[in-house]
């Protein structure tokens, strides 16, 4: 008698991944929810990943490969092309998911069919596997029976900045190919998975899982980390700025969350100083601290650690820039970027 518990897909979009996908996929192959179908949609990798795949044959795996890369979104919706069954999980082969990571999801969707959507807390990893941190849901941010709402996350990620742990998500694979169909990384870039995941919100209440169920890979090789270089203003704010453009959302805020907003622009235009002061672009560094000591960066700072820490990395640069420094602080700025970017 076969499993007749609902199908799961599980998608991976791969590009030169020979460095983890085994473990990714050996976590996947795991699970204890076995009703599951495996896609990996190879973006025209050069090194020995799809080698490293095939060697594990397993009937539940299928390769697609192609000779195009199309980007990191691209490959998503070729995913979101290839899903199939009752649930949808766009996995990353580079993360290592705990054995009844699934079987969870599943049942909480089952248990909540007015779901869209379940994602989970995460741990955290570095590039050899050892655990560095943890990723949850911000404390303040109240559920109903650990559903959400759109109104509730969308105020927290202007509150908190995205928390969102992308390759968490499970979702009922007719949204993904009914209703989201693509994700658009031509207009919101690597910020297209907030995107999915708030226009899931705007129909369906999201679920979430207080367990770290994923082990988060992040390492100086991975695109997440290199983000963090960024010298441009931050493509989460191509994606709130999109939503706060739509009537129905602009009615649902109010002057705390504008006022969240600035004080959140101001710590990505911080963050931009210490990058562009790294690279000796101090009179680009200068222009984006002109409000650093205004009195709405005083009550940030009065309010919360996190707009105390804006302040003082903010100032720290200042005084570098007065100085005519070149070459002092920049361990210490280094540092003050890990920091601040928490």
């Amino acid at each position: 008698m076969g499993d007749e518990r609902p199908l799961v897909c599980i998608c991976i979009p791969t590009y030169n991944a020979a460095a983890t996908i085994r473990d990714t996929l050996v976590s996947i192959l795991a699970q204890t929810y076995a009703n599951l179908v495996i896609h990996v949609s190879d973006n025209a990798s050069n090194d020995d990943t799809l080698k490293i795949i095939e060697l594990l044959a397993d009937s539940r795996v299928r390769i697609h490969g192609h000779s195009e890369n199309i980007g990191a979104e691209g490959n998503f919706n070729r995913c979101i092309q290839l899903a199939e069954g009752k649930f949808t999980a766009i996995f990353h082969a580079d993360d290592i998911y705990e054995p009844d990571m699934v079987t969870k999801q599943v049942a909480f969707l089952e248990a909540h069919p007015e779901a869209g959507a379940v994602f989970t807390d995460a741990s955290i990893i570095d590039g050899k596997g050892r655990r560095i941190g943890k990723l949850r849901l911000p404390g303040d941010i109240a559920s109903q029976g650990g559903l959400y709402c759109f109104t509730t996350m969308f105020k927290a990620v202007v509150r908190h900045s995205n928390f969102f742990v992308c390759p968490s998500f499970m979702v009922r694979t007719q949204i993904y190919q009914q209703e989201i169909r693509v994700w658009r990384g031509e207009q919101f870039g690597w910020g297209a998975d907030l995107d999915v995941w708030l226009r899931i919100l705007q129909s369906h209440p999201i679920g979430h899982i207080p367990e770290q169920l994923i082990r988060y890979r992040i390492s100086n090789a991975q695109f997440s980390a290199r983000v963090r270089l960024d010298t441009e203003r931050g493509v989460l704010f191509r994606v709130l700025d999109h939503y706060i453009g739509q009537d129905r959302v602009r009615a649902v805020l109010d002057r705390n969350d504008l006022r969240n907003y600035r004080w959140l622009e101001r710590r990505n235009r911080v963050m931009r100083a210490l990058n562009l002061f790294l690279v000796d672009r101090r009179q680009e560094a200068r222009q984006l601290l002109g409000d650093i000591f205004s009195w709405d960066a005083l009550e940030a700072a009065f309010r919360s650690r996190r707009g105390l820490l804006v302040l003082i990395a903010g100032a720290y640069v200042m005084l570098l820039l007065a100085l005519g420094l070149k070459r002092v602080g920049r361990a210490t700025l280094s540092y003050v970027k890990q920091v601040t970017h928490r």
